[in-house]
């Protein structure tokens, strides 16, 4: 019996300084791939081919505390740079990794609501596959997770 992917089956990480970060608390992540047409019309036969493929990413999430991926990702479109962004399966580790140019990054925060983000990307240059060991962590549950005996935040 086959099972269901789930949208929790799939995490997208950053790459910031050469190491894999986990955006926390992701709650909702998509991906398109589309392409143009170039139309084929002689007189022996008449049909459609592939033109430019584009594909695109979004990312959702809750703004939460000490996350390294917003800041760098907000530094990169306000300094139009390149991200590398790793879309990973959960369940077997795979990984698909390309640069990708951010093309919108939103923080809405409402009263009595959780402040969340949301990112749009599209891929510049080609996927690479590849496996992870292990799933990044993800966002401390206690304020205690990221404080070290000093009072200060651990790096």
């Amino acid at each position: 019996m086959n099972i269901e992917y789930r949208g929790d089956d799939f995490l997208y990480l950053v790459e910031i300084e050469n190491k894999e970060h986990r955006i926390f608390n992701q709650t909702d992540g998509s991906r398109s791939i589309e392409a143009d047409d170039i139309e084929l019309d002689t007189k022996d036969k008449s049909g459609a081919d592939y033109g430019s493929v584009t594909e695109t990413i979004s990312i959702e999430g809750v703004l939460t505390e000490d996350d390294p991926a917003i800041p760098f990702l907000e530094n990169a479109i306000r300094n139009k740079k390149m991200v590398k962004v790793t879309r990973l399966n959960t369940r077997d580790l795979s990984t698909e990794t390309g640069n990708y140019k951010i093309n919108n990054f939103e923080t809405t925060s409402s009263n009595g609501e959780f402040a969340n983000y949301s990112i749009d990307a599209t891929l510049n240059g080609s996927i690479k596959e590849g496996e992870l060991t292990e799933v990044p962590d993800g966002a401390p549950d206690e304020k205690e997770d990221v404080e070290d005996g000093d009072g200060g935040v651990e790096g």
